[in-house]
C-alpha cells in the first residue's frame, strides 16, 4: 500500500512533532541516506540519523522506518500531519482516530493517545499515529483495519509505560513533590524508549507499521470499472438494447453519405428541415432517384438497432403519402435541385442535439471520419438521457416534480421535449 505510517509525539521544548516513520521504497539510497534532522532533543530523535529498520517483500518491495522521511515535501505533510493530529483534530473523547482531508497534500488518519509521564507536564505526553495517503476512497476503505490495529498498538505502548510510571512514582510521588515545591521546570521531554523501558520499542513499532502497510494492500485491492463492465458485471440482462451495445449506432448498411455530402447535395435549407423531422420522429417521404442513399443517410442521425429499424420514419414509399398531413415531402426537382413540402415550421429554438450537430458540421477541424463519431457520441449521450428521464417518468408520472426537477439537472430545455418524446416511445423499449 502507498502510504506513510508515523508515530509523532508532543515535545514540551518543540511542540508537535514526528518521531518514527515507516514506507515503502524501491529505492536503495533510502537505506543508505541519513535522515535530516535540526533539533537535538531527547524526546524528539527516536533511531538517531544514521539507523535504518528494513524488511523486505518476496515481490521486491522495500519497508524503511526511520526518523524522516527523505522528500522534503512529505516530511513537511508529515510535519502538519503531526500538528492537526495532536492538536486540531482529535476526537470528542480526546483520544481516538480521526480521519481528515486535504485535497493538495493528502488525506490523513490519526489516532492519538495518552502516555504516562513522571516528568511531563500533568505527568502524562500526547502522542498521535498517522495514515498519510494520497487516495481517499482507498483510506476511507481500510480504516477500520488500520484504526483498530492503531489502538492495539497504542494499548501495547501504554502499558509498557504504565508499568515505568507506577515505578517511578513508589520511588518518589511527583504529583506530592509538585504540589509540596510548585516545581514547573520540566525541561527536555524524555524518549519513548526511557517511557516505556523497552529496548526493542522501535523495533516492534516498525514491524507493527510494516503490518500495517501490507494489511492494507492485502485487504482492498482496487479493480477499475467502466460503466458497461459493472453494469455487466452486476447485471447482465441491464445492458440488452442500451448504449452500452456496440453496434447501437451502427446501421446494417455502409451506402450511405456523409452529412457534409448530404447537405451539399439537398441544400442547407432543406437538410435543416429533414434533420430536423428525423430526430423528432415526423415523417419523411422522399422522392428521388437518390433515395436509398439519401434514406440510409438520415438514418445514421438515429441510435437505431436490428430491433428497431423498422420504426424509424423515412421513406420512399409514395403510396402512405395521402394519409400522412403532417408529414415533410421531399422532392427532386431539375438540375438535381431538391425542394420539400411540409405544413409545419421549424421552431426558433432546436433541439440541443440538433444545434451540436450543425455546429460540429461547421467545424473545419473535424474531418468526416471525426464528424461521424462525434454525431455517434452524440447520440450515445441523448439515447442515455432519454433513458434516465422515461425511468423517471415510469416511477413518478409524466408530469410529476421529479421528472421536471430531473430535467433541470440533466440540463433539459423545453425545446428537448419533443425529440425526447420520440426517443423514449421508439429507442427506450
Amino acid at each position: 500500500m502507498n502510504a506513510i505510517v508515523g508515530l509523532c509525539h508532543f515535545c514540551e521544548a518543540h511542540g508537535p512533532r514526528p518521531l518514527f516513520c515507516t514506507f515503502t521504497t524501491h529505492d536503495e539510497n533510502n537505506i543508505t541516506e541519513s535522515s535530516k534532522t535540526t533539533i537535538q532533543c531527547s524526546g524528539c530523535n527516536s533511531l538517531g540519523p544514521e539507523i535504518v529498520f528494513v524488511s523486505r517483500n518476496d515481490d521486491g518491495t522495500i519497508f524503511c522506518s526511520r526518523e524522516s522521511v527523505p522528500n522534503p515535501d512529505v516530511t513537511e505533510f508529515l510535519r502538519q500531519a503531526a500538528i492537526r493530529s495532536i492538536t486540531c483534530e482529535v476526537s470528542w473523547s480526546k483520544e481516538g482516530g480521526v480521519v481528515y482531508f486535504n485535497d493538495t497534500r493528502g488525506h490523513v488518519l490519526s489516532h492519538m493517545f495518552q502516555v504516562k509521564d513522571t516528568h511531563a507536564r500533568g505527568l502524562k505526553r500526547w502522542f498521535s499515529i498517522v495514515v498519510l495517503m494520497k487516495d481517499k476512497m482507498l483510506l476511507l476503505n481500510v480504516m477500520p483495519v488500520l484504526s483498530e490495529h492503531m489502538q492495539k498498538i497504542s494499548k501495547e505502548l501504554q502499558e509498557l509505560a504504565e508499568v515505568v510510571y507506577n515505578d517511578e512514582q513508589k520511588v518518589c510521588s511527583q504529583r506530592a513533590l509538585r504540589l509540596k515545591t510548585g516545581r514547573n521546570d520540566f525541561g527536555q521531554s524524555r524518549s519513548l524508549l526511557q517511557l516505556t523501558g523497552e529496548e526493542n520499542v522501535f523495533k516492534k513499532l516498525h514491524s507493527h507499521f510494516t503490518w500495517m502497510l501490507k494489511a492494507g494492500a492485502l485487504t482492498y485491492s482496487e479493480t477499475l470499472f467502466t460503466s458497461d463492465d459493472l453494469l455487466k458485471k452486476l447485471s447482465p440482462r441491464s445492458t440488452t438494447n442500451t448504449i452500452c451495445e456496440d453496434s447501437i449506432c451502427n446501421t446494417n448498411s455502409e451506402d450511405y453519405i456523409t452529412l457534409r455530402a448530404l447537405e451539399n447535395l439537398l441544400s442547407k435549407s432543406v437538410f435543416r428541415v429533414l434533420l430536423y423531422c428525423t430526430l423528432t420522429g415526423i415523417h419523411i417521404f422522399i422522392k428521388s432517384q437518390n433515395s436509398t442513399v439519401i434514406n440510409k443517410s438520415l438514418s445514421q442521425l438515429l441510435p437505431i438497432t436490428n430491433v428497431i429499424a423498422t420504426h424509424i420514419r423515412i421513406s420512399d414509399n409514395n403510396e402512405q403519402i395521402m394519409n400522412m398531413e403532417t408529414a415533410c415531402i421531399v422532392e427532386e426537382t431539375e438540375n438535381n435541385n431538391f425542394s420539400y413540402k411540409w405544413q409545419g415550421t421549424l421552431p426558433a429554438k432546436c433541439p440541443t442535439i440538433m444545434n451540436k450537430i450543425e455546429a460540429a458540421m461547421t467545424n473545419t477541424y473535424f474531418n468526416d471520419a471525426v464528424l461521424q463519431q462525434h454525431v455517434k457520441t452524440l447520440q450515445l449521450e441523448w439515447l442515455g438521457l432519454s433513458k434516465a428521464v422515461k425511468s423517471a417518468i415510469v416511477a413518478s408520472g409524466p408530469k410529476s416534480q421529479e421528472v421536471v426537477n430531473l430535467k433541470k439537472v440533466l440540463g433539459l430545455t423545453q425545446q428537448d421535449d419533443v425529440l425526447l418524446k420520440y426517443w423514449i416511445e421508439v429507442f427506450c423499449n
